[in-house]
């Protein structure tokens, strides 16, 4: 008996069924757990439009409701490879040529290696970017070995696919470091589900589910095996602890990305129902918070880059949800969806060029692919968005929707937005506007974005009144944008001590009694007046509450903004004091810059000029500096009072001619 116990072992045989028993009783606990749970708290199926502050039951109610339209079997995005007269088809209309030389010279004696001492850089030194920058070079390989072979269907793609995707299942860590509290994950201590993980479990999974049985057996079980106990099974654990994975209640980019690449992993890998219905409930209910982390006039105040990464992994959660439910759980039912997706149409100042507004890096455009996916989707109805390139697949998830566009759902009701210039753009709920001139194309031609907001904002910048002024397309004065990359004090207490970048010294506010704007949720701007026409927009708003000086009685900043010609602006500073005090103003720039006089100033970049002149209660004294932190370098101008001052005014006037 014993003799044959241990042949069965040896065989590997035995070995599966304890894999199985093992996972069938966590898996039966966790549901054992959840209808406890169940008991003690409220029902919270009947209310799915509010966000959810705290981690809660999941509702069994829902879970059962969910069962009924979760698809039989499981599925990811586009076609399987084996679909041939799909795969075929796309073959036909793609100009391919080059992505295949590209993806021939892919070597696997090249492969980047897995470097330990890299990873283990964050934690010694707190540097992330080299570790960062390993992980994505060895992710990147997959989707290229995967289309060319879904493409081609010779299997002469096979071998690297195998030896990639062992590659990933051999890697310590699948979080990225400065997320590995404890280094818990690389010492396989314990799993949890970061941005990172997040996305190789969609790619691990998309290639499962596009090759299928092309892949060896051994590799198809590495796969699901790695899935449930780097992905599945830590997600699951948190209703139990209630600890780790925070980004389900979050209300950030966290939120959708996490949430994306746990349920389409799901979807496409596991095979019952139930185990697909118990994440598509959990993707249903927390992902309310990433919408609840817009304004209901769909601004986002992590800024573009963010919305790109956010949003557009909010898309793919959306898909991966609608292929699992038969077109039934649609994501895109919120009252504010068509808002959301005009966010970066209405934040465009003028020619192409957008704030870099908190963390966004400068010169960040729109993601063209949400642009185009909203299209069809929801119905802008932007004639420049109609078509996507597909000619250069290199994202297992958004390029399998880009390939198959026939499966997007549309909720468009058939009131598309009008497609035609706009002068102005106003979020109200953040006090956020964008000022345009009546013609952009026209020399000169001024745009302005003006941000009022709180100092309490995702990936914040304590910047207040901050505003940037484009000239033609050149950012000559503005935002100078967030990090290219992050340290392990990025996010610390430390954030506005270390960085003037991130702190409001290094934006165009002032600097009131030698004192800069403070963080959190009490600097808040209020919006004293707004008054907008078709040659002229006035915004004023309050924003004494950012900083903390007792003898501050009164600071108000408005905004002229003048478009009768090609656009001016004038920014005053009015400000009162309960015993005289240092006032200081500034602006920051890229352009190069000189001072004409002692009242102005002139900012030039390649074509553009912009003249500053300077009206001030006294004399003045110019101060510059620059400043390079993780981006390129730009200039703070300090424009300070020379004497201590009760009360005053100081204006700027912008102009280009």
């Amino acid at each position: 008996m014993n003799k044959c116990i241990l042949r069965l072992y040896k065989s590997g045989q035995m070995r599966k069924w304890i894999c199985l028993v093992v996972l069938s009783s966590f898996f039966t606990s966790f549901l054992v757990a959840q209808k406890e749970d169940s008991k003690k708290s409220e029902e919270i199926h009947d209310d799915l439009s509010k966000p959810v502050a705290e981690l809660v039951s999941l509702d069994s109610v829902r879970v059962n409701q969910l069962l009924k339209i979760v698809a039989d079997q499981p599925r990811g995005l586009g076609e399987p490879a084996s679909n041939r007269a799909a795969w075929n088809k796309i073959a036909a209309q793609m100009k391919y040529d080059a992505f295949i030389a590209k993806v021939n010279k892919l070597d696997i004696a090249n492969f980047p290696k897995w470097d330990e001492d890299l990873y283990l850089e964050y934690q010694k030194k707190g540097v992330r970017k080299n570790a960062d920058k390993m992980i994505g070079e060895r992710t990147k390989w997959l989707p290229q070995l995967v289309f060319a072979e879904c493409l081609e269907y010779k299997g002469n793609y096979l071998p690297s696919i195998e030896f990639v995707v062992k590659e990933l299942i051999q890697q310590k860590s699948w979080t990225l470091p400065a997320h590995d509290k404890g280094n818990k994950n690389f010492e396989g201590k314990e799993y949890d589900v970061d941005l990172n993980a997040a996305k190789m479990a969609t790619f691990l999974s998309q290639t499962l589910y596009l090759l299928g049985e092309k892949l060896s057996a051994k590799t198809q079980n590495d796969i699901k095996n790695d899935l449930r106990s780097r992905i599945f099974d830590p997600v699951l654990q948190t209703y139990k602890t209630k600890k780790n994975h925070w980004w389900l209640t979050t209300t950030n980019n966290w939120n959708a990305v996490c949430l994306s690449g746990v349920t389409g992993a799901a979807f496409a890998v596991l095979p019952g129902k139930y185990e697909r219905a118990v994440f598509a409930a959990i993707a249903e209910r927390y992902s309310r918070n990433y919408l609840a982390g817009y304004s209901d006039d769909g601004y986002c105040t992590e800024g573009l880059g963010y919305y790109n990464y956010g949003f557009g992994n909010f898309i793919t959660l959306r898909e991966f949800l609608l292929v699992g439910s038969d077109n039934k759980l649609d994501l895109f039912q919120d009252s504010k969806m068509k808002n959301i997706a005009l966010y970066p149409i209405n934040l465009e100042i003028i020619n192409q060029v957008w704030p870099s507004i908190s963390d966004c890096r400068a010169g960040s455009k729109p993601n063209e692919n949400i642009l185009w996916y909203c299209n069809k989707s929801v119905g802008l109805g932007i004639k420049k968005y109609n078509e996507t390139n597909i000619n250069n697949p290199d994202d297992l998830v958004f390029d399998a929707i880009k390939l198959f566009p026939d499966n997007i759902k549309s909720i468009n009701s058939g009131n598309n937005v009008k497609d035609g210039y706009q002068i102005r753009s106003y979020f109200e709920k953040t006090g956020v506007l964008i000022c345009r001139p009546k013609d952009a194309s026209k020399t000169g031609a001024m745009g302005v974005a003006i941000k009022g907001g709180t100092n309490n904002e995702a990936h914040n910048h304590n910047a207040m009144g901050s505003y940037s002024i484009v000239v033609g397309n050149e950012m000559l004065m503005g935002d100078p944008g967030g990090p290219l990359f992050y340290n392990s004090k990025t996010f610390t207490s430390e954030r506005y001590t270390l960085f003037k970048s991130l702190a409001s010294f290094g934006h165009p506010v002032p600097l009131v009694a030698g004192v800069q704007q403070r963080p959190g949720e009490e600097a808040k701007t209020k919006v004293l007046k707004t008054d907008f026409s078709k040659d002229k927009d006035v915004l004023v708003m309050d924003i004494s509450s950012a900083y903390l000086v007792p003898t501050l009685k009164k600071l108000e900043r408005k905004f002229i903004y003048d478009r009768t010609q090609t656009g001016d602006l004038e920014v005053t500073d009015i400000f009162a004091f309960s015993s005289p005090q240092l006032f200081e103003t500034a602006l920051t720039t890229r352009a190069k810059w000189k001072q004409i006089n002692e009242t102005q100033l002139l900012l030039e970049g390649e074509k553009g000029k912009l003249l500053v002149t300077i009206q001030a209660p006294c004399p003045i004294k110019i101060i510059s500096e620059d400043i390079e932190e993780s981006q390129p370098v730009f200039t703070r101008i300090g424009i300070q009072l020379e004497k201590p001052l009760a009360s005053g005014e100081v204006k700027l006037v912008y102009s280009t001619k």
